[in-house]
Formats: C-alpha cells, sequence, structure tokens
C-alpha cells in the first residue's frame, strides 16, 4: 500500500517536471531561433534614432515607464523603413534621439527590424530557457525512471 501511494507521487511529480520542462524548451527554441534569425534570410543595416514612443511594461501591481525607441534605417533594396523597437527601455538604457544603432531584419519584411541589442537579451533568454527546460526535462525524467516497482 506504501509503495503505492509513493510510486504515484514519484510518477505524478516526474511528469509535473517533464511535461513544462518540454514546453519551455521548445519556446526557449523558438526564442533562441527568432533571436538568432536562423529561420530565413537576415540582412543588417545601420540606423538611427529618430524618436521615442512612452510605453508601459509589467504586471498591472508594478507598472514600469519607459520608452521605446523609433528607428529609422535604409533596407538593402533601397526604400526605408521606420519602425518602433519591441523592447522598453528604461533610464540608461534609453538610446538618445540620434543615436546610430546596428538592425537586423529578415529580408522578406524589413518592417520587422529590431535594434541588435534586442535580440541580444532574446537570445539570452532563450537559452536561459533552454537550459532550465532540461534540467526539468531530465528531472522528470529520472523521477519516472526511478520510481519504485509495482508489486509483482
Amino acid at each position: 500500500m506504501r509503495s503505492t501511494s509513493f510510486r504515484r507521487f514519484f510518477g505524478l511529480l516526474g511528469w509535473l517536471l517533464l511535461v513544462p520542462g518540454a514546453l519551455m524548451a521548445v519556446a526557449a527554441s523558438w526564442l533562441l531561433a527568432t533571436g538568432l534569425h536562423i529561420v530565413g534570410d537576415t540582412h543588417s543595416a545601420k540606423g538611427r534614432v529618430v524618436a521615442h514612443e512612452s510605453a508601459v511594461a509589467g504586471p498591472a501591481h508594478r507598472q514600469a515607464h519607459g520608452k521605446k525607441s523609433v528607428v529609422e534605417f535604409v533596407a538593402k533594396d533601397g526604400r526605408t523603413v521606420r519602425f518602433t523597437d519591441s523592447l522598453v527601455r528604461r533610464l540608461q538604457a534609453v538610446h538618445d534621439v540620434g543615436d546610430a544603432v546596428t538592425v537586423r531584419y529578415p529580408a522578406h519584411n524589413p518592417s520587422l527590424a529590431e535594434i541588435s541589442g534586442s535580440t541580444t537579451l532574446k537570445v539570452f533568454m532563450g537559452a536561459l530557457g533552454l537550459l532550465f527546460g532540461a534540467v526539468g526535462m531530465a528531472a522528470g525524467w529520472l523521477l519516472l525512471r526511478l520510481r519504485p516497482r509495482a508489486p509483482a
């Protein structure tokens, strides 16, 4: 009787670690692939910060006010593209208007561009998520593998 409840506990705990770990690893892989621009053809260009947009980030109980940089650059096909970076920056991290920045964008759609520093954060978060996902999967697999055997 005691062995059965112990076995069920290890089984449940194993699945509770294995499944979210696998989902985390898949999401982190997607984040890494988009951050490194592995999927599709990617170009880089020099751009200039032309303005800022006020933005609010964070949960409702702890909102932080910051700024998103509006950047203008010339794509490889010669057209001028203006975009708003997806990352909300605060204090010293805000680019000054007129600052030169490196821009990375998918060749098929330059309007999806990002400031290169934003992609660095994506890559870091993706790698960290992949690491934690792998640890969760390994711990869940071990718990499932090492749980006591059912009596014969």
